[in-house]
């Protein structure tokens, strides 16, 4: 079980500022999109954290929970997040309870439906492929076809942890008068994370 609000550690007021909430929430948010997690209990449950939403996956089945955070505190190897969750059309208040140190970090929270805890699992070892690359997509990017594997496996190795590859989605949308190329990619990880990738004749940027 999670750690509620009455009994998280009790910080000074000095620390209880704006800006140090928001140090506190940005720290806990990398870290919690930054790495794979996996069930103390299941080896097969995990769940994944993006921006505003958190995935559960188990048996195949993923579980989405959109969440709002409305506080933060931090302390020697811990942080809580105060979040407002829905789920389900069910709506919710929860904390999220960061603990450890890296390679060893453990998040619990009651918002969680598929288990109490999430300890940090490996990251895919090895590099993340990129597949299903074709015309005219390659000709829109100027062939720069290994800059683009480049950038998305750099963001997977970021941002999406359990992904192995990331597949070209097929479609591909131009921006005239922008000058920009965009398309979407779906990884392999258990959230089926998608990605879009914008390319602007220059550099690739990686969102997802």
């Amino acid at each position: 079980m999670s750690r509620t609000a009455d009994t998280a550690p009790e910080q000074p007021a000095a620390e209880q500022s704006q800006e140090g909430d928001m140090s506190a929430r940005d720290k806990a948010m990398e870290a919690l999109r930054g790495h794979a997690w996996r069930s103390e209990a299941d080896a097969s449950a995990s769940v994944e954290f993006r921006e505003g939403s958190f995935v559960e996956t188990r048996g195949g089945q993923a579980t989405v929970t959109a969440f709002e955070v409305t506080g933060s505190s931090e302390g020697d190897d811990w942080a809580s997040l105060d979040v407002s969750f829905v789920r389900d059309g069910a709506s919710g208040d929860a904390v999220v309870m960061l603990e450890g140190r890296e390679g060893s970090l453990r998040v619990a929270s009651d918002a969680f439906a598929n288990a109490d805890a999430y300890v940090e699992g490996k990251a895919s070892a090895g590099p993340v492929a990129v597949s299903g690359v074709t015309e005219p997509y390659t000709s829109l990017i100027d062939g720069r076809t290994d800059e683009l594997a480049g950038a998305v496996a750099d963001h997977c190795r970021k941002k999406v942890p359990a992904a192995t590859r990331a597949d070209f989605d097929g479609e591909v949308f131009v921006d005239v008068k922008g000058g920009r190329v965009s398309a979407t990619f779906t990884c392999d990880d258990p959230a089926r994370t998608i990605l879009n990738v914008t390319y602007d004749g220059a550099t690739f940027k990686v969102e997802g």
